[in-house]
């Protein structure tokens, strides 16, 4: 009988171009690569089919939990690209108890779209979201990676395979 494992991730800290944001983020909403579908429909066929035409633009969200003026700053101001990236601690669980912990590593390279408004509550913290465009994404646990999504570059590496290889030689590039 297989033994019930539960992997259990619950908590990150935030890093802006390498610079920790411990306890200033309140959520980090990390965009997975998705796919554009497009409907098709031929005489003869008895239903519609969606067929993939490429992949979806990307964008990433943090809630921000505190005023950080620095951070504030970086956001509005920058015309170059921004690495954020998330680090967490999975904890692996078994009837035996924790296994292990592995880091979780997600990489964030993108532009900032809307560093989003301030609003004011009466005794209540400040808390608002900051919307990234992301044009590379990667995900690594315990030191390998799971994937990697670059659009400038058309790469897309799924557990070490390459799945946008023969994509680049059909289109020359």
């Amino acid at each position: 009988m297989t033994s019930l494992v539960i992997n259990s991730l619950w908590n990150c800290n935030v890093y802006l171009d390498g610079n920790s944001l411990l306890g200033r983020a309140g959520e980090f909403t990390v965009p997975q690569p998705k796919r554009v579908m497009q409907d098709y429909k031929g005489l003869g066929m008895a239903a519609r089919l969606e067929v993939p035409v490429g992949w979806d633009k990307m964008e990433a969200d943090i809630t921000w939990s505190s005023f950080d003026q620095a951070t504030i700053g970086l956001l509005v101001s920058s015309t170059g690209m921004q690495q954020f990236s998330a680090m967490a601690d999975l904890q692996v669980l078994s009837a035996s108890g924790e296994t292990s912990d592995l880091p979780v590593i997600y990489n964030v390279t993108g532009v900032t779209k809307d560093p989003g408004m301030v609003p004011f509550k009466a005794q209540e913290n400040i808390s608002y979201k900051t919307v990234i465009t992301v044009y590379h994404v990667d995900l690594s646990v315990g030191g390998t990676q799971v994937y990697l999504f670059d659009a400038f570059s058309n790469q897309f590496f799924v557990n070490g395979v390459d799945q946008l290889a023969q994509f680049r030689t059909n289109i020359g590039g």
